[in-house]
Formats: structure tokens, C-alpha cells, sequence
């Protein structure tokens, strides 16, 4: 599968550099203590609009507009780069809740003890954690239990970074409930470094002992904060325990993109465009025919949104609005082989970025699912192709984070873009002017499925959760959480080193500026991207379907040391999935162990879901196209033709 070669990857780095622009260990961090201060847990009410950002944890309900819209126009920004004032502003216009998966942020005035604070996300879970997250809505059925988490800390005050920061982060792979109110508890069970007693801020111990005389701020502070901590009483939590806290809300990050398809699903079937479909060439196993028809544009203003529109909208009644449609060219093999009763079984492909609707076919997918009868239809994936009005290549207008409605949005739309394939797929029969059937030929709506790989396996698994059209699918060079590509994706393009650029930080600055999953600016793009995050959907797959929707049986494969994809990334889109490793386990994968998902041994099948689907993460030494080789090959082949037993099998 054709990428971006490394000449034009380099000229696009060195444009993005020079653009006014923006753009993470156990609990290991710097413990020195340049600047000993007070031993306090820093939880200062916004009474002063100057007020250093981080002196108010964060996420943290007391921090939103009049509106109702989370407030971050107060983030920091030291180095003013222009287009961190742009996320600035638009978050805080568009956004009504915080991040299920980015990282909460409570400071100290002195260094913490990294001994008293828990090592491993299961030690959160202890009752005698000195951190933990918990679900605290009164209206949660999960209320009063807690969420396993990352605790990180680091001291330095860096250009970003407050100073004794204590960082937060749930697991990656296990995101919070969306539209769900959580607290972030800090106990006195957590020591200052220096041996002295660390004590609770006078606007947080008015808040938790509501009897003492209060001004404005706290009294506002008392109505956020008590439904929460009526909840946290019910758990058995002592209040005079508490030495730091924070309460905030999640956004729900699917319910857009769920209505978008709901209503793209009951719209008429798209028809073909009757001079578009054209017979391509027969080989010695299939027939290649290449045609198009209408998709519909839920992103505004105008392709490929460089540098304004590519938002995608709901209006007040919730229904999506569109903004014209596209024609969708496509390349569709056909096996030749007598066609079942019911029709074909058709795989639908979904490139990588810098490939093409014929990718499959250049690529020799076409021809080994042709080989066990299946058809393949392929599209241009978006800012691909003819969907790409411009002279450059198509990595820059795909991950466009100069522009953060493109940047978070396009993979909606390529989302819905495989939604509608689907529709079309099942609805049309091929054209007998183009190959001569009696009856013409046809899929079997009952037996579609997908394959995706790269950018195909970033939208792939939104389009799985989202929709039923597939009944399972293969995920190839597929991950997830946006953070973990900011620290360890460097394929087509080095994102660490252009992070810093965006950034400005220099290389003096590198070590402490402590670019790692928990830095906050990394934190304030996650919170804008979990709309579009594959880790906020894949639950969806088969542990938790939509109503009415059965399971998906998914085969997911991770090359180790894969540069495009980091393994970080995939494992986290496993994880979230429920997805378990089977056969060899060449690097072990933590967070799957929390979930009780250990390694198994193949071949397995119906072994998620109660017995109603077929799960399984393969590990192999190599990078980014290792489901290409003979091995995965055969092995997804395999997967595919057992299908016909009623559930899938992975050997």
C-alpha cells in the first residue's frame, strides 16, 4: 500500500514548520525542588482572571462559560503561538464537557514523595490509595466505583507545564464513560518530599465544610461540587482526608456521530451515476469494474478546508446538516465464480493514506479474496484521489491540525463516507451492461465485511461500532488515542519533531518540558479530538453493541515495532475493544490483564460477547504492513471464508 515518499513527507514538514501554528512512566518524574514552597495542595477559586491556569485543577466543573461550554480560554500559552488560541477559542464555544481519556492536573506548592503515591494503575483501586478517579453522578449505575489510573508527577514549572504537577490519566484503551461526572481524589495519604505535612487550600476546605462563612466564588463552588460529594459521603470517603480534588464532566463523544448515521441510514439508497460504471478488465479470478455515486458532505464550507470549514454540524433539532455531496468513484472486483443464491460476500477496503479506490487491486487484496469468492470494493478515502482539489499530497489536508474542525472532523466524515459505501454496496446490483448476469450480480447483505488498514483502520472501527451493514471486519495498522501518536509516531512523518517545532521548544528546553503522554497540551487536543478517537467507539464492536445491532467479530493485527501506527496506539484500540491477544505474545500488554483478558492460545472462535462473536489481537515482529505478509495473509484469509460456519474462527 503506497505511501507519501519520504521527499514530499519532508517539504510538508518544513511548510507546517514554518506556519503560524500549535501544535508523555509509572511514577517516575523529576523530584528536585528548585523552588521549595508552601506544603499546600494549590486549589485556588477563579476570583482574579489573571490567576495562573493550573491554580484551579483541571478538568474541573467550576471552569465554564456562561453558555454551559467548558472554559479553557485561560490555558496557557507562553509562547503565544497563534494557533493554540485558535483550539482555545473553539473549544470553549463548542465543547460541553471534558475528555473521557486525557489527564487531570493538581498541583502542589512543594515537591510529593513519589513513594506515596500508588505505582501502578491497580493500586488506584485500593482502598488505601492515597490517588484514585471515581464516578461520582448521582444518575451513573457505575456511581461510587472507581476507574484504574496512570499517576504521573512532574516538578519542574516548564513553559507548559505548572509547577509539582500531579498528572492523572486513565488507562489508555479504558476512556471514561461518556456524559458522566468523575472526581479525582488526592488523600493525606500523599507526603510532601521534605518530610513536611501537606495541607488543604482554604478554598477547598470551604467548599467540603459548608457550615463556614463563605463569599460568592465558594458558595458557587458548594452547589458544583455537592452532588458529587454527596456521593463520595455514601462511598464512605472522610472528608477530612481529602487534600485535593477536583470535579468535572465528560463529553459524550459518539452521540453526534451516531445521529449523523441514523439519519444517513434512513435516507433513500444512493443509486449509481449511470456513465460512471465502466468495465475495467477481466482477469484468470475476477472481473474489475470501476463506477460512482452520490455521498453526502456533513463537514461545512469548502474541500479540503486548508484553513476554515470542515466542521461537521447538527442543527437545533439534532438532525446532521449537509453541505452538498461528492460523487465516490469506486473500484469493485468480482469473482469469477458462479455467484451464490444469496450473492457474494464483499469485503469493502479502506486505504491507507497516500493510496487510492484501486490500492486493493495494485496491492493484491482483490485477487486473494477472489481466490475463496469474495468480492472487494474499494473508494477514495477523504482528501484522496478526485477528492483531493489540490497540487500537494493528501497527509497535510487529512491530519490538518492547522485547522482543528478538519483536524477532528475528517474522520467523522470518512466514517459516514463508509456508511454510505455500505448502503450502496447492498442496494445496486452491478450493471448487466457491464457484466453480462442472469440474474445480475449481487451482494449478500448478510454477509459483508470490512478490511482497513492504516488511516482505513482509524475511521474503519468507527464505522464498525456505528453501523450493522458489517458483520465483522479485519483491522490492519489500526490504533487509537491522539496523545500517543504526539509522543511516538514518526512515520510518514516525524510528529515528536514537529510537535516541538509547533511548540517552540528548543532543545535546551527538551528534557524538561517533558513532552510525554501527560503533557497538557497534548491533554487540550485530546479533549477536542475524542469525538473522532476510534479508542471512544470501539466498545460498541461487541461488548457493548448499539440496540438491536449483534456483535462484530474482529480480527486486529500489531506489528512491534510499526512507525505509522504506534504498537502504544494499536494495543489501546484492543484494549477499548476488549480485544485479546492470541497466539505468540511478543510484547505484553498490561492493561488487557486489568480487564482479565490474558493471552490465549489459537485457534479460537465465539470467544467474546457471550459466545456470539470471535475476537483476537495478532502480534508480529515487524512494522506497519506485517498484515501482508504470508502468515497474517493466510491467517485473514482463513478468517474471512469461516464466516460461513455462523462464527468466524482465528487460528
Amino acid at each position: 500500500m503506497p505511501f507519501s515518499s519520504p521527499g514530499r513527507a519532508l517539504r510538508l514538514l518544513l511548510a507546517l514548520s514554518l506556519a503560524p501554528a500549535l501544535l508523555a512512566p509509572t511514577c517516575e518524574g523529576d523530584t528536585s525542588d528548585p523552588e521549595a514552597g508552601e506544603p499546600v495542595a494549590v486549589f485556588e477559586l477563579p476570583r482574579d482572571p489573571a490567576m495562573p491556569f493550573f491554580d484551579l485543577p483541571w478538568p474541573n466543573d467550576l471552569r465554564r462559560t456562561e453558555e454551559g461550554f467548558i472554559d479553557v480560554r485561560a490555558f496557557p500559552n507562553p509562547r503565544r503561538v497563534e494557533l493554540l488560541d485558535t483550539y482555545r477559542e473553539v473549544m470553549s464555544t463548542r465543547l460541553t464537557g471534558f475528555s473521557v481519556s486525557a489527564p487531570v492536573y493538581l498541583r502542589f506548592g512543594t515537591s510529593v514523595d513519589l513513594a506515596s503515591l500508588p505505582a501502578t494503575p491497580a493500586a488506584t483501586l485500593e482502598p488505601g490509595a492515597s490517588v484514585y478517579l471515581v464516578d461520582v453522578d448521582p444518575e451513573s449505575p457505575t456511581r461510587g466505583e472507581r476507574r484504574p489510573v496512570e499517576v504521573r508527577y512532574w516538578a519542574p514549572q516548564t513553559s507548559y507545564w505548572p509547577g509539582h504537577a500531579l498528572a492523572v490519566r486513565p488507562v489508555h484503551g479504558m476512556p471514561l464513560a461518556g456524559d458522566t461526572t468523575y472526581a479525582v481524589v488526592v488523600t493525606d495519604g500523599v507526603e510532601a518530599l521534605d518530610g513536611r505535612r501537606l495541607r488543604r487550600s482554604p478554598d477547598l476546605t470551604a467548599i467540603l465544610e459548608p457550615g463556614r462563612a463563605a463569599d460568592d466564588f465558594v458558595e458557587d463552588a458548594r452547589a458544583v461540587y455537592a452532588p458529587a460529594l454527596e456521593v463520595l459521603d455514601e462511598a464512605g470517603v472522610e472528608r477530612d482526608a481529602i487534600l485535593h480534588l477536583t470535579v468535572f464532566t465528560t463529553q459524550d463523544p459518539t452521540g453526534e456521530l451516531l445521529a449523523a448515521r441514523d439519519w444517513l441510514a434512513e435516507q433513500p439508497a444512493p443509486e449509481p451515476i449511470d456513465d460512471a460504471w465502466r468495465w475495467v478488465e477481466d482477469t484468470e479470478t475476477y472481473t474489475l469494474v470501476h463506477g460512482a455515486y452520490p455521498s453526502p458532505l456533513f463537514q461545512s464550507g469548502e474541500v479540503p478546508y486548508t484553513t476554515e470549514g470542515g466542521e461537521l454540524t447538527l442543527g437545533p433539532d439534532g438532525v446532521p446538516e449537509t453541505h452538498g455531496s461528492y460523487d465516490a468513484r469506486f473500484a469493485l472486483t468480482v469473482p469469477r465464480t458462479e455467484m451464490p443464491e444469496d450473492g457474494y460476500p464483499l469485503v469493502l477496503v479502506a486505504h491507507g493514506t497516500g493510496g487510492d479506490y484501486e490500492t486493493f487491486v495494485r496491492g493484491g487484496t482483490a485477487e486473494a479474496l477472489a481466490s475463496i469468492g469474495f468480492a472487494a470494493m474499494g473508494v477514495d478515502q477523504i482528501h484522496h484521489g478526485t477528492r483531493n482539489p489540490t497540487a500537494s499530497g493528501p497527509e497535510g489536508l487529512v491530519f490538518n491540525f492547522l485547522n482543528p474542525f478538519a483536524f477532528r472532523d475528517n474522520a467523522r466524515q470518512a466514517a459516514l463516507d463508509v456508511v454510505q459505501q455500505a448502503r450502496f454496496a447492498v442496494a445496486n446490483p452491478v450493471s448487466d451492461r457491464i457484466i453480462a448476469s442472469d440474474p445480475p450480480v449481487r451482494f449478500d447483505p448478510e454477509r459483508i465485511y470490512f478490511f482497513g488498514h492504516s488511516q482505513g483502520g482509524l475511521n474503519g472501527p468507527i464505522f464498525l461500532a456505528i453501523d450493522d451493514t458489517a458483520k465483522g471486519g479485519v483491522l490492519s495498522g489500526a490504533g487509537g488515542h491522539l496523545a500517543i501518536a504526539l509522543v511516538e509516531k514518526t512515520e510518514p512523518l516525524d510528529i515528536p519533531d514537529l510537535v516541538r517545532l509547533l511548540l517552540r521548544v528548543n532543545n535546551a528546553e527538551l528534557e524538561d518540558e517533558h513532552l510525554t503522554y501527560e503533557h497538557p497540551v497534548f491533554a487540550l487536543l485530546q479533549t477536542w479530538t475524542d469525538v473522532a478517537d476510534p479508542t471512544n467507539y470501539v466498545h460498541m464492536l461487541f461488548e457493548w453493541p448499539r440496540e438491536g445491532f449483534a456483535p462484530k467479530s474482529i480480527l486486529q493485527t500489531e506489528g512491534i515495532t510499526d512507525a505509522y501506527t504506534p504498537p502504544r496506539s494499536i494495543e489501546a484500540l484492543a484494549v477499548a475493544a476488549g480485544i485479546p491477544l492470541v497466539g505468540r505474545e511478543l510484547q505484553p500488554i498490561p492493561a488487557l490483564e486489568l480487564l482479565d483478558l490474558g493471552r490465549v492460545d489459537g485457534p479460537v472462535s465465539g470467544n467474546v460477547a457471550g459466545g456470539e462473536a470471535t475476537a483476537g489481537l495478532l502480534q508480529y515482529d515487524g512494522g506497519h504492513f506485517v498484515a501482508y505478509g504470508e502468515d497474517a495473509q493466510a491467517r485473514i484469509l482463513d478468517f474471512y471464508t469461516s464466516f460461513e460456519d455462523g462464527l468466524p474462527t482465528i487460528r
